[in-house]
Protein backbone atom coordinates (compact mmCIF):
# COMPACT_ATOMS: atom_id res chain seq x y z
CA UNK A 1 0.00 0.00 0.00
CA UNK A 2 1.51 3.34 -1.29
CA UNK A 3 2.05 6.69 1.37
CA UNK A 4 -1.13 8.05 -0.04
CA UNK A 5 -3.50 4.64 1.12
CA UNK A 6 -2.06 4.98 4.66
CA UNK A 7 -2.26 9.35 5.08
CA UNK A 8 -5.51 10.09 4.71
CA UNK A 9 -6.12 11.98 1.04
CA UNK A 10 -9.45 14.08 0.49
CA UNK A 11 -9.02 12.40 -3.33
CA UNK A 12 -7.92 8.50 -4.19
CA UNK A 13 -4.00 8.07 -5.02
CA UNK A 14 -3.24 7.80 -8.22
CA UNK A 15 -4.51 4.29 -9.24
CA UNK A 16 -8.13 6.05 -9.47
CA UNK A 17 -9.35 5.74 -13.25
CA UNK A 18 -12.40 6.00 -15.81
CA UNK A 19 -13.10 2.91 -14.03
CA UNK A 20 -13.59 4.38 -10.45
CA UNK A 21 -15.26 7.50 -12.38
CA UNK A 22 -17.80 4.97 -13.79
CA UNK A 23 -18.28 3.16 -10.33
CA UNK A 24 -18.81 6.95 -9.10
CA UNK A 25 -21.18 7.41 -11.71
CA UNK A 26 -23.39 4.14 -11.12
CA UNK A 27 -23.00 4.81 -7.08
CA UNK A 28 -24.75 8.66 -7.51
CA UNK A 29 -28.14 7.25 -10.08
CA UNK A 30 -28.09 3.82 -7.40
CA UNK A 31 -28.56 6.18 -4.53
CA UNK A 32 -30.61 9.15 -6.28
CA UNK A 33 -33.42 6.50 -7.88
CA UNK A 34 -33.58 4.56 -4.28
CA UNK A 35 -34.31 7.74 -2.88
CA UNK A 36 -36.55 8.61 -5.01
CA UNK A 37 -39.10 5.54 -4.44
CA UNK A 38 -38.27 5.77 -0.92
CA UNK A 39 -39.91 9.17 -1.41
CA UNK A 40 -42.85 8.91 -3.48
CA UNK A 41 -43.70 5.45 -1.87
CA UNK A 42 -43.80 7.69 1.40
CA UNK A 43 -46.01 10.72 -0.76
CA UNK A 44 -48.18 8.07 -2.11
CA UNK A 45 -49.78 7.43 1.43
CA UNK A 46 -49.85 10.94 2.40
CA UNK A 47 -48.92 10.65 5.92
CA UNK A 48 -46.40 10.61 7.94
CA UNK A 49 -44.69 7.60 8.43
CA UNK A 50 -40.79 5.93 9.57
CA UNK A 51 -39.24 4.54 6.77
CA UNK A 52 -39.24 1.37 8.21
CA UNK A 53 -43.23 1.53 8.38
CA UNK A 54 -43.47 1.68 4.66
CA UNK A 55 -41.52 -1.70 4.28
CA UNK A 56 -43.76 -3.38 7.04
CA UNK A 57 -45.66 -6.59 6.21
CA UNK A 58 -49.30 -5.89 4.58
CA UNK A 59 -48.12 -2.20 3.64
CA UNK A 60 -49.05 -1.56 -0.07
CA UNK A 61 -45.65 0.54 -0.19
CA UNK A 62 -43.89 -3.13 1.29
CA UNK A 63 -42.34 -3.51 -2.44
CA UNK A 64 -41.66 -0.22 -3.27
CA UNK A 65 -39.62 0.25 -0.10
CA UNK A 66 -37.86 -3.20 -0.97
CA UNK A 67 -36.84 -1.58 -4.14
CA UNK A 68 -35.96 1.48 -2.77
CA UNK A 69 -34.16 0.27 -0.07
CA UNK A 70 -31.82 -2.20 -2.53
CA UNK A 71 -31.18 0.47 -4.85
CA UNK A 72 -29.69 2.69 -1.88
CA UNK A 73 -27.19 -0.50 0.00
CA UNK A 74 -26.20 -0.93 -3.79
CA UNK A 75 -25.37 2.75 -4.06
CA UNK A 76 -23.46 2.29 -0.71
CA UNK A 77 -21.25 -0.78 -1.68
CA UNK A 78 -20.34 0.88 -4.48
CA UNK A 79 -19.01 4.42 -2.79
CA UNK A 80 -17.71 1.62 -0.89
CA UNK A 81 -15.05 0.35 -3.48
CA UNK A 82 -14.83 3.75 -4.75
CA UNK A 83 -13.10 4.88 -1.47
CA UNK A 84 -11.23 1.97 -1.14
CA UNK A 85 -7.63 3.14 -0.32
CA UNK A 86 -8.99 5.68 1.83
CA UNK A 87 -7.40 5.88 5.24
CA UNK A 88 -8.22 8.24 8.23
CA UNK A 89 -5.72 9.35 10.84
CA UNK A 90 -8.11 9.40 13.83
CA UNK A 91 -6.36 7.21 16.93
CA UNK A 92 -10.11 5.38 17.54
CA UNK A 93 -11.67 5.40 14.26
CA UNK A 94 -8.20 3.85 12.05
CA UNK A 95 -8.77 -0.06 12.93
CA UNK A 96 -11.50 0.01 10.34
CA UNK A 97 -11.08 1.56 6.46
CA UNK A 98 -13.56 3.89 5.71
CA UNK A 99 -14.39 0.91 2.89
CA UNK A 100 -15.06 -1.45 5.39
CA UNK A 101 -17.42 0.68 7.27
CA UNK A 102 -19.16 1.19 4.36
CA UNK A 103 -20.09 -2.15 3.47
CA UNK A 104 -20.89 -3.33 6.98
CA UNK A 105 -23.69 -0.50 7.44
CA UNK A 106 -24.51 -1.67 3.36
CA UNK A 107 -25.21 -5.10 4.62
CA UNK A 108 -26.70 -3.96 7.93
CA UNK A 109 -29.67 -2.59 5.64
CA UNK A 110 -30.03 -5.34 3.37
CA UNK A 111 -30.79 -7.27 6.40
CA UNK A 112 -33.24 -4.74 7.38
CA UNK A 113 -34.99 -4.50 4.35
CA UNK A 114 -34.99 -8.55 3.98
CA UNK A 115 -36.35 -8.72 7.42
CA UNK A 116 -39.02 -5.98 7.24
CA UNK A 117 -40.71 -4.93 10.45
CA UNK A 118 -44.64 -6.40 11.56
CA UNK A 119 -47.67 -4.71 10.83
CA UNK A 120 -47.75 -1.51 12.36
CA UNK A 121 -43.57 -1.92 13.33
CA UNK A 122 -44.31 -1.58 16.77
CA UNK A 123 -41.90 0.03 19.58
CA UNK A 124 -39.21 -2.75 20.24
CA UNK A 125 -40.87 -1.20 23.93
CA UNK A 126 -44.53 -3.15 24.00
CA UNK A 127 -45.42 -6.54 24.02
CA UNK A 128 -46.72 -6.83 20.73
CA UNK A 129 -42.75 -6.16 19.41
CA UNK A 130 -41.86 -9.65 17.28
CA UNK A 131 -38.39 -10.95 16.40
CA UNK A 132 -38.69 -9.63 13.33
CA UNK A 133 -38.87 -6.34 14.17
CA UNK A 134 -36.09 -6.79 16.79
CA UNK A 135 -33.71 -7.96 13.69
CA UNK A 136 -35.22 -5.11 11.53
CA UNK A 137 -34.83 -2.05 14.27
CA UNK A 138 -31.49 -3.32 15.48
CA UNK A 139 -30.13 -3.82 11.94
CA UNK A 140 -31.26 -0.23 11.21
CA UNK A 141 -29.64 1.47 13.98
CA UNK A 142 -26.24 -0.19 13.55
CA UNK A 143 -26.38 0.87 10.10
CA UNK A 144 -26.75 4.79 11.08
CA UNK A 145 -23.97 4.23 13.23
CA UNK A 146 -21.34 3.00 10.88
CA UNK A 147 -22.81 5.63 8.30
CA UNK A 148 -21.31 8.40 11.25
CA UNK A 149 -18.53 6.58 11.98
CA UNK A 150 -17.42 6.56 8.09
CA UNK A 151 -18.57 10.38 7.78
CA UNK A 152 -16.37 11.24 11.32
CA UNK A 153 -13.32 9.06 9.53
CA UNK A 154 -13.05 11.76 6.91
CA UNK A 155 -12.81 14.99 9.81
CA UNK A 156 -8.47 14.67 8.21
CA UNK A 157 -9.70 15.02 4.82
CA UNK A 158 -6.66 17.43 3.36
CA UNK A 159 -9.81 19.63 1.81
CA UNK A 160 -11.33 21.20 4.30
CA UNK A 161 -14.62 21.68 2.89
CA UNK A 162 -14.66 17.80 2.91
CA UNK A 163 -13.64 17.50 6.43
CA UNK A 164 -15.97 20.15 7.53
CA UNK A 165 -18.73 18.56 5.41
CA UNK A 166 -17.82 14.94 7.18
CA UNK A 167 -18.23 16.47 10.47
CA UNK A 168 -20.72 18.28 10.50
CA UNK A 169 -22.97 15.52 8.58
CA UNK A 170 -21.39 12.78 10.81
CA UNK A 171 -22.61 14.87 13.93
CA UNK A 172 -26.09 16.02 12.58
CA UNK A 173 -26.72 12.50 11.32
CA UNK A 174 -26.23 11.20 14.75
CA UNK A 175 -28.11 13.73 16.69
CA UNK A 176 -31.03 13.88 14.34
CA UNK A 177 -31.43 9.72 13.65
CA UNK A 178 -31.20 9.32 17.58
CA UNK A 179 -33.99 11.67 18.46
CA UNK A 180 -36.24 10.77 16.09
CA UNK A 181 -35.33 6.85 17.10
CA UNK A 182 -36.38 8.24 20.78
CA UNK A 183 -39.21 9.58 19.67
CA UNK A 184 -40.27 6.39 18.04
CA UNK A 185 -39.69 4.12 20.80
CA UNK A 186 -41.77 6.33 23.36
CA UNK A 187 -44.26 6.37 20.13
CA UNK A 188 -44.47 10.30 20.37
CA UNK A 189 -45.38 12.96 17.76
CA UNK A 190 -44.78 10.79 14.34
CA UNK A 191 -44.77 13.63 12.39
CA UNK A 192 -41.76 14.90 13.92
CA UNK A 193 -39.88 11.65 14.41
CA UNK A 194 -40.18 10.68 11.13
CA UNK A 195 -39.18 13.46 9.27
CA UNK A 196 -35.99 13.84 11.73
CA UNK A 197 -35.28 10.11 10.16
CA UNK A 198 -35.85 11.31 6.39
CA UNK A 199 -33.88 14.22 7.34
CA UNK A 200 -30.61 11.79 7.93
CA UNK A 201 -31.38 9.76 5.13
CA UNK A 202 -31.27 12.78 3.02
CA UNK A 203 -27.74 13.89 4.57
CA UNK A 204 -26.82 10.67 4.50
CA UNK A 205 -27.64 10.18 1.08
CA UNK A 206 -25.72 13.49 0.29
CA UNK A 207 -22.74 13.50 2.03
CA UNK A 208 -21.90 9.73 -0.26
CA UNK A 209 -22.90 11.51 -3.34
CA UNK A 210 -20.24 14.41 -2.51
CA UNK A 211 -17.64 11.76 -1.55
CA UNK A 212 -17.93 9.47 -4.52
CA UNK A 213 -17.68 12.71 -6.69
CA UNK A 214 -14.61 13.88 -4.90
CA UNK A 215 -12.53 10.78 -4.85
CA UNK A 216 -13.25 10.10 -8.82
CA UNK A 217 -13.14 13.11 -11.08
CA UNK A 218 -10.77 15.33 -9.46
CA UNK A 219 -8.22 12.88 -8.83
CA UNK A 220 -7.27 12.72 -12.48
CA UNK A 221 -6.39 16.08 -12.47
CA UNK A 222 -4.49 15.59 -9.58
CA UNK A 223 -2.30 12.62 -10.81
CA UNK A 224 -1.99 14.54 -14.63
CA UNK A 225 -0.86 17.66 -12.56
CA UNK A 226 1.70 16.28 -10.47
CA UNK A 227 4.19 15.14 -12.87
CA UNK A 228 4.16 19.16 -14.08
CA UNK A 229 5.37 20.80 -10.64
CA UNK A 230 8.01 18.13 -10.21
CA UNK A 231 9.33 19.47 -13.51
CA UNK A 232 8.86 23.26 -12.53
CA UNK A 233 10.50 22.66 -9.13
CA UNK A 234 13.17 20.72 -10.85
CA UNK A 235 13.93 23.87 -13.19
CA UNK A 236 13.85 26.98 -10.48
CA UNK A 237 16.50 28.72 -9.68
CA UNK A 238 18.30 27.35 -6.35
CA UNK A 239 19.43 29.73 -3.47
Amino acid sequence: MTDAGRDYSARVPPRSSRADIAVAAVAAVSLVAGAAVIGHARASLGRYLYISELGALTMPTAAQFQVGFVLVVAGIMLVAVVVRDVRTRLPLLRRWSPAAMLLGAGTLFLVAAAVPCSVGCPSLLTAEAQWRDWVHIVAAVLAFAAGCVVMLQFATARDRWVARLSIAGGLAVAVIAATGGIISLARGNTDIGSTLEYVAAAIGVVWMLAIAAVHAIPARRVERSAPVIDALRSTAPQG
